[in-house]
C-alpha cells in the first residue's frame, strides 16, 4: 500500500495540554519513554509517569496520540481502574526492560535473554494505524482510536522494534552529570555527547565541577 493511502488530509485541533516537565532529548519515542524517571537512583528520584492519567499526558505531550484520544482512554480508565491500573504496571515493567536493553547495548552484552519478554508484548500488538496530521505542528501523530487502554504502549514498542534492529542501537549514550541517567542516541560523528542536554546537565555539572574546585582551593590555601 503506498504510504499517501495511510495518511489522512484532515486536520486535527489540539487542545491545551500541560506542559510535560522535561525536554524530550532521547532521539527516539522508546527512549523517551525511559526518561520518564527523573533523577534516576539519586535520593531525589522522581516518577513521572505515577498513575494511568500520567501515562496518556506524556502520550500526548510526545505527540503519539491527539488530545481527543487522550481524554477518551482517561475517561475508559476512569470506569476500568483495575484494567487501566493493570496497563500502568505493564508500562513500568515494560520501561524497565527497555532501560535493560539500552544499558545492555552500551556495554556491548548479549541482549538474546530479553527479547523473549520483548515479544510477549509485541504479540499483543495491533498493526499500526493510519497517520494524521496535527493542526499547527509540521508532524503526523498515530491515528489511535482510543478504545484500548493500552494504546499509549503500542508506539513506544512500534520505536523500540525499529531501535533494535538499526545502526543506533550502537550509539546508545547514558549522561554523565552524576544526577542523571538520562539514555539517548548519540549521533555525533565521533560518539562525543556526555550530557542529555549541554544546557541543562552540561550547565549544571560544569557549575559543579567549579564549585568544588574553588572550595579545594580555599582549602590547599587555608592549609599553608
Amino acid at each position: 500500500m503506498p504510504i499517501e493511502a495511510i495518511i489522512l488530509t484532515k486536520e486535527v485541533h489540539v487542545p491545551a495540554e500541560p506542559v510535560w516537565p522535561h525536554r524530550f532529548i532521547a532521539g527516539t519515542l522508546c527512549l523517551d519513554f525511559v526518561n520518564t524517571i527523573d533523577l534516576t537512583g539519586t535520593p531525589k528520584e522522581r516518577d513521572l509517569i505515577a498513575n494511568y492519567d500520567a501515562l496518556v499526558g506524556w502520550s500526548v505531550a510526545r505527540g503519539t496520540m491527539p488530545s481527543a484520544t487522550g481524554e477518551k482512554l482517561r475517561r475508559r480508565a476512569r470506569t476500568a481502574p483495575s484494567d487501566a491500573a493493570k496497563v500502568l504496571a505493564d508500562a513500568l515493567a515494560l520501561r524497565s526492560v527497555i532501560r535493560q536493553l539500552a544499558e545492555t547495548a552500551q556495554a556491548n552484552g548479549d541482549l538474546s535473554p530479553l527479547l523473549p519478554l520483548i515479544n510477549t508484548y509485541l504479540a499483543y500488538l495491533a498493526s499500526p494505524p493510519r497517520l494524521q496530521k496535527m493542526r499547527g505542528a509540521g508532524e503526523a501523530t498515530y491515528d489511535l482510536p482510543g478504545q484500548n487502554l493500552a494504546e499509549p504502549l503500542w508506539p513506544v514498542l512500534w520505536t523500540l522494534s525499529s531501535l533494535l534492529v538499526s545502526e543506533d542501537l550502537g550509539k546508545l549514550g547514558t549522561c554523565h552529570a552524576q544526577d542523571c541517567r538520562a539514555i539517548f542516541i548519540d549521533h555525533t560523528n565521533n560518539r562525543s555527547r556526555i550530557w542529555c542536554a549541554s544546557d541543562l546537565c552540561g550547565n549544571r555539572e560544569r557549575v559543579r565541577r567549579a564549585y568544588r574546585a574553588r572550595r579545594v582551593k580555599g582549602t590547599s590555601s587555608r592549609n599553608r
